[in-house]
């Protein structure tokens, strides 16, 4: 599998609202844009398999799957938030959020740039006195490589043309900065801590995971990157999970917990209701006496968060 990742700063030109978490309401407004404006059959309560096979904004926004494809639903890409506390900004200040495509499907990047464009021009956030929400304007676009750091401009500052240009992860990159951690956990006593950067909500035997337990996370990891190789790769790996994940996974040891649940909420358009987005944040430490078989994993799930609602910004993790 490869991804791509787009970091957009944008300048706020109204003042902007937000509540603490901010990819609900960014996503939402793509969305919104998207659908309304490129598909045809955005008011239909379910649309035609054949409809969905050629609308590009029904691939990224609510595709079914295929019975013969095998596992859950995973969306061709996912949103990272801005991770700062500021949740006002005046005209003038700028803020960032990324958005990763995963598989080869840079055919939907024009869509994202617009509905970027589209959604400060509409207005994101709380509604102010005077009944709008904030605007922003896009200020530049970086094609970001989330791993080696590599960075690729596609909009420049005052530039008026995106560019083609993309820095891919790639297996390779995962495989190097798996070594590079590895080298780190033999210097640290095998203490590898996962810091939760946004709402991690993790689903198990039908019950939402409210601790920090390692195994259910990794779980989650694998079983996100091999549905992501089946339906936006080249294919799923060969991959036993009982045999090549389970007991690795079962050897690790939790060391230090400083997770808090998080109990945010925000809006789905598609079900039409109120969606509960809550989930683990902070830091947690495990120990395992070896990580060979887990660290590229791990940090593939760096790469494509993990849990509900990446979409809009859930699962983003880092690992140390």
């Amino acid at each position: 599998m490869i991804a791509h990742h787009f970091r957009f700063l944008v300048t706020a030109e109204t003042p902007i609202f937000f509540h603490d978490f901010k990819g609900s309401a960014l996503r939402g407004a793509m969305a919104g844009y998207l659908k309304r404006t490129y598909c045809p059959e955005w008011r239909a309560e379910k649309t035609e398999p054949l409809h969905q096979a050629l609308c590009p904004i029904c691939q990224l926004l609510s595709y079914e799957l295929a019975p013969e494809g095998g596992g859950d639903i995973r969306r061709p890409f996912a949103l990272r938030p801005p991770l700062t506390t500021q949740n006002v900004f005046t005209p003038g200040e700028s803020f960032d959020f990324g958005l990763t495509l995963f598989g080869n499907q840079l055919i939907y990047f024009p869509y994202l740039v617009l509905a970027v464009q589209a959604a400060g021009e509409d207005g994101v956030g709380v509604r102010g006195e005077n009944g709008r929400r904030g605007r922003f304007r896009i200020a530049r676009i970086d094609a970001v490589n989330l791993l080696s750091g590599a960075t690729q401009p596609v909009l420049a500052p005052g530039a008026t043309t995106v560019q083609t240009a993309t820095a891919p992860i790639t297996h390779e990159d995962v495989f190097q900065a798996a070594q590079a951690l590895k080298e780190q956990l033999q210097r640290n006593a095998m203490h590898l801590t996962v810091e939760f950067a946004t709402p991690l909500r993790l689903i198990q035997a039908g019950h939402i995971v409210k601790e920090a337990a390692f195994f259910p996370l990794m779980k989650q990891i694998v079983l996100r990157v091999l549905d992501l190789c089946a339906q936006h790769g080249e294919g799923r790996p060969d991959i036993v999970l009982k045999r090549d994940i389970f007991p690795a996974a079962d050897a690790v040891s939790p060391v230090a917990d400083e997770t808090r649940w998080w109990d945010v909420a925000g809006y789905s358009s598609r079900l039409g209701r109120e969606q509960r987005l809550g989930g683990l944040i902070g830091k947690a430490t495990y120990w395992a006496e070896n990580w060979d078989a887990l660290l590229p994993w791990l940090v593939w799930g760096e790469v494509v968060q993990v849990g509900k609602n990446v979409v809009k910004g859930c699962g983003v993790y880092q690992l140390s």
